[in-house]
């Protein structure tokens, strides 16, 4: 995972936990970056080497506030307040999987992507439902 496409409040994986990024230390040499994450009410330094993106998937969807609108044998469609769109493509391909945007597909299989992606077409921070 590449520390240079986090940004403030992305969420990534730690020790099997979502957790959200609060801080982000990039070194000059490229080997030792620090992020900083909430972890159990802490914000503590890591390693990015120890963290990994959160892959999307059906289930986080529904925590993000997207709904289910389409389903076949080869693709689920989600939406958000007709804001945006995502698909997840069934077939080996993959070819049609992303967040749709006018027509077309912007590729992003991980969270933090989704989310950078949402803030820059929206201008507002993509949340997580905790009752989802």
């Amino acid at each position: 995972m590449d520390p240079q496409e986090l940004k403030l409040y992305n969420f990534i994986q730690y020790r099997n936990e979502m957790v959200p990024v609060v801080g982000i230390k990039l070194q000059n040499d490229y080997r030792n970056h620090l992020i900083q994450i909430r972890h159990n009410d802490h914000v503590i330094s890591i390693d990015s080497k120890e963290l990994k993106p959160v892959k999307l998937t059906t289930k986080l969807m529904s925590k993000l506030g997207f709904e289910e609108c389409y389903h076949s044998d080869s693709r689920i469609r989600y939406h958000l307040s007709d804001v945006a769109k995502y698909d997840f493509d069934l077939t080996d391909s993959k070819f049609l999987e992303g967040l749709v945007y006018c027509g077309h597909y912007i590729k992003c299989q991980y969270l933090h992507q989704l989310q950078n992606l949402y803030f820059i077409l929206t201008g507002e921070e993509l949340k997580i439902l905790e009752s989802a």
